[in-house]
């Protein structure tokens, strides 16, 4: 996390200057050659939650242009998302946050992304001016990207589109496409995500040997990644949340799920709920996680990658917002439930890292009765009929 945060404080107040000098000396395009794109490059080192929300972009971009070779730079951070969508011929890996430590890794990074003259470049970057950098270095005849307000990095861009605040991510990247000419409908917002039959197979043996069937499984994903404690509901919350539906009805089963890096905190949910509880944090792959989250009843999760896989696979979700903007980040399907902190300065996020305080008190603000009433009637519909 402190590696992070140095690199984002000189991306802000070494990366501003940079692009402002490399802006000066470089050639604007006024038309791009739609009917010559041979070579596509696109940006994008974060994170996994938007790598899934680009998937509409990308299967878009791969339709409209059926016969070009379509490029992505990643990071380690979205590489493993990336290499499951179809819609990508070659991923470079772009180990960003080495380059404070050898800025010899970065030239040798730039040499490589030279040595091909791409037709279109496309950084969905929304405020990381080291991909605009990288975008300014690359051979192109045209570039893309967003101008973010407070940002300064769309200078060095032939083509600018306006990243929209209160518009949702997946539909801001579907508009880096606009000046492509490309015309957008409901059907290419469309997420989808990549399981095998190997990975249904392993969840339906799950299911059997866990004694799953029938049953209605709640999943609880109560982490956010590395960077993601404002966002997470605390422990307690998930505890009292497991024991009241135990108490509910004692057929209930709750799942577990969670990175290796949020194994102690799972356990410690797990050890707090009584009983009919399974915890899988860091015991399996991801698809095979996605694939037990696909079987599950619903999810609840805050703000992060799983809400969005979630919605690929077409589980039912439960999320928790508190500093984010569910309005931009939220689930993107009818299939879902927003759970909104009622804190007064909720929500206060905007680009993933600049929060309104330092003490996060929003997620504090969504109770435990809130989202068990919500849960009862995701299980019992009937139970509360809609008022006309």
């Amino acid at each position: 996390m402190k590696r992070r945060a140095i690199f984002r404080f000189f991306d802000k107040y070494f990366g501003i200057p940079i692009l402002i000098i490399i802006s000066i000396f470089l050639k604007r395009k006024k038309r791009l050659p739609i009917e010559n794109i041979r070579k596509i490059l696109i940006i994008k080192l974060a994170a996994i939650g938007d790598s899934i929300l680009m998937i509409p972009m990308l299967r878009t971009l791969r339709n409209s242009f059926p016969d070009s070779e379509i490029t992505f730079v990643c990071s380690y951070i979205n590489e493993d998302i990336i290499r499951k969508i179809p819609y990508i011929d070659k991923i470079i890996n772009c180990d960003v946050h080495s380059f404070l430590k050898k800025p010899i890794g970065f030239l040798k990074f730039i040499s490589t992304i030279r040595e091909v003259n791409y037709d279109v470049v496309i950084d969905a970057g929304q405020w990381e001016r080291i991909n605009s950098i990288i975008t300014a270095f690359a051979k192109n005849v045209c570039s893309i990207g967003f101008k973010t307000n407070g940002q300064y990095k769309h200078f060095i861009y032939n083509m600018v589109v306006p990243h929209q605040r209160k518009t949702h991510e997946l539909e801001n990247f579907i508009d880096l496409l606009s000046p492509l000419g490309i015309t957008i409908n409901e059907n290419d917002k469309k997420l989808e995500y990549f399981l095998s039959n190997e990975n249904r197979k392993f969840a339906y043996r799950f299911w059997q040997e866990n004694d799953l069937e029938n049953r209605s499984v709640i999943c609880l994903h109560p982490g956010c990644g590395e960077n993601g404690k404002p966002r997470e509901w605390e422990n307690e919350n998930y505890i009292a949340l497991g024991n009241r539906l135990m108490i509910y009805d004692k057929s209930i089963r709750i799942l577990i799920t969670g990175s290796p890096l949020e194994v102690d905190r799972c356990e410690r949910i797990a050890e707090g709920i009584q009983r009919n509880v399974i915890n899988t944090a860091g015991k399996f792959l991801l698809d095979d996680v996605v694939a037990l989250v696909e079987k599950a009843t619903l999810i609840v999760c805050s703000n992060t990658g799983m809400l969005h896989i979630a919605s690929c696979v077409g589980t039912k979700t439960m999320g928790l917002h508190g500093p984010t903007n569910p309005q931009k980040w939220g689930a993107y399907n009818q299939n879902s439930v927003l759970i909104q902190s009622d804190k007064l300065c909720s929500p206060c996020l905007y680009l993933g890292h600049d929060y309104g305080c330092k003490s996060w008190p929003c997620m504090s603000h969504i109770s435990v009765d809130d989202v068990f009433i919500h849960i009862r009637k995701a299980l019992n519909p009937e139970l509360f009929p809609e008022i006309i």
